[in-house]
């Protein structure tokens, strides 16, 4: 097929386009094609749209595609009510909006209980927000729930490496659970001379015990890789799009359908209490709608219902906060081990006394013998002002046709090896692919073989220069003759750009 059959299709195509967007109100008679792929672009993809709406509501429908599985449905209304009862609701200290579950109209009535039992004596706490763990919590002697802010550290363990920031470690102030541990991790590494210089550094968390550099290597590799994309349309249109498992362009009309504007009533009716809304295209003005009572009430100790006025239904109760002079216990955990010994608090269960013990400072120095690589933290509380440390060491080295083993000196450990660059006599041949028919006759050059660079001699024909003209509309390709060409042009004239400019 030529250019010339490939450029009248072309221009076919974008007619039948322009014509449905003109149509549509969404192009003009005069567009090309980019406007008509800004114009599709544009089209928003709703997807499934759903909603419930009570009588008195209406929902918009969103201009744009819709899929067609989405529903507007109604609730039932018109005196044939569904309602929901709830209850019994237990006061809280906050207020609470007690609402009608999805798919009922609203509340036929909401049952509160009385006031719950579930409070202690607290005159007797001693215990402040410091004597207690983090994450765990107290009533204090004014009946305010207080949380603990001793941090919790638990296990801690921590590994010490060669990075500045990690070089010691502070015991952190707080609890810990008597399992954590500080301690360090030897490795050993190797090394790969390349056309740079290298800093051979342990892996996060580690100290280097050895670093072996291999002798310069012989070969080297190199990768990449490609992908491709499409789109959709409305009903009616076509365009043109790549095919990657055939590897050519196809031709695809859309299928979406173009419902304009939907307009839906809803009603009590059996067959009226939801709408399907149909895939395709919508643009934005449909509709689709139902009268309510709210009321409120305040905890007592004994329990109460709350119904709606004659001929109404309940959209929501709102319930006020327990009065402040209840001091609820029930949500308490802290338990004696949770709090500093000899420190009073109260919980759910009644008073009771700390029994965590208290360490202070602890300060410990490890080392790279084997008995002396970690220290477990005992349980307890500390200060925050202990340590635990090392000593490192750098070396440097420089690649050679052997391998090397870079070891530090006796009784420090690395924490870095400096591998110099490949010194500049050295070539790699590694991604050569050239053969003697790739170079030019006369001339030699090294390339790679069974994994060792060995020399070649050029065997490609001298071509000198060539001059050719294609139009690309019946001339659509030159061949040039195998070989080094000098220079020379191939050009194409501006036939194609002129007809191309006109779709």
């Amino acid at each position: 097929m030529s250019t010339a059959t490939e450029i009248s299709r072309l221009q076919t195509a974008r007619n039948t386009i322009r014509n449905k967007m003109v149509a549509l109100g969404l192009g003009e008679s005069t567009d090309l094609l980019d406007d008509l792929a800004d114009e599709i672009d544009g089209i928003a993809n709703n997807g499934a749209v759903s909603a419930t709406v009570k009588e008195g509501e209406s929902y918009t429908i969103a201009a744009g595609y819709h899929n067609g599985s989405g529903t507007v449905v109604g609730v039932a209304g018109g005196g044939n009510y569904t309602l929901q009862s709830k209850g019994p609701i237990t006061p809280t200290k906050s207020s609470q909006s007690i609402t009608a579950d999805s798919g009922y109209y609203g509340l036929s009535g909401v049952s509160i209980a009385a006031i719950p039992e579930a409070y202690q004596d607290v005159s007797s706490v001693t215990a402040a927000a410091g004597d207690v763990l983090a994450t765990k919590t107290i009533v204090v002697a004014d009946g305010t729930v207080t949380a603990g802010t001793m941090p919790n550290n638990g296990a801690v363990s921590k590994t010490l490496d060669a990075t500045t920031s990690n070089q010691s470690y502070t015991v952190p102030a707080g609890y810990h659970n008597g399992g954590g541990t500080v301690s360090i991790t030897l490795e050993t590494k190797s090394a790969t001379p390349t056309t740079s210089s290298q800093d051979i550094t342990p892996t996060s968390g580690k100290v280097l015990s050895k670093v072996t550099v291999n002798a310069i290597p012989d070969e080297y590799a190199d990768t990449s890789n490609d992908d491709a994309a499409a789109g959709d349309l409305l009903y009616g249109k076509v365009a043109h799009t790549y095919d990657s498992v055939a590897g050519e362009a196809k031709e695809i009309t859309g299928s979406m359908p173009n419902n304009g504007a939907v307009s839906k009533t809803l009603d009590a009716t059996t067959n009226n209490q939801s709408y399907t809304v149909p895939a395709g295209y919508h643009n934005g003005s449909g509709t689709v709608s139902i009268t309510l009572e709210t009321k409120s009430a305040t905890p007592t100790e004994s329990a109460q219902t709350i119904t709606p006025t004659s001929g109404k239904v309940l959209s929501s109760v709102s319930v006020a906060a327990i009065p402040s002079k209840y001091k609820d216990a029930t949500n308490t955990d802290a338990v004696a081990g949770d709090v500093l010994e000899d420190k009073v608090f109260v919980n759910s269960t009644g008073e009771v006394t700390g029994t965590m013990v208290d360490r202070g400072t602890v300060t410990q120095t490890l080392d790279a013998t084997t008995n002396n690589q970690s220290y477990t933290i005992p349980a307890g509380k500390h200060s925050g002002s202990g340590t635990v440390s090392i000593t490192l060491e750098e070396k440097s080295a420089t690649p050679t046709t052997s391998s090397q083993n870079i070891t530090p000196t006796s009784g420090k450990v690395l924490s870095k090896v400096t591998v110099a660059a490949i010194p500049a006599k050295y070539g790699d041949t590694t991604g050569d692919t050239a053969t003697a028919a790739y170079i030019l006759a006369g001339y030699k050059a090294h390339t790679i073989s069974s994994g060792s660079a060995v020399q070649i001699t050029g065997e490609m024909t001298n071509n000198g220069a060539i001059s050719a003209t294609i139009d690309g509309l019946t001339t659509t390709s030159y061949t040039v003759s195998a070989g080094y060409t000098s220079g020379g042009t191939v050009s194409l004239t501006n036939d194609i750009e002129s007809a191309l400019a006109l779709i």
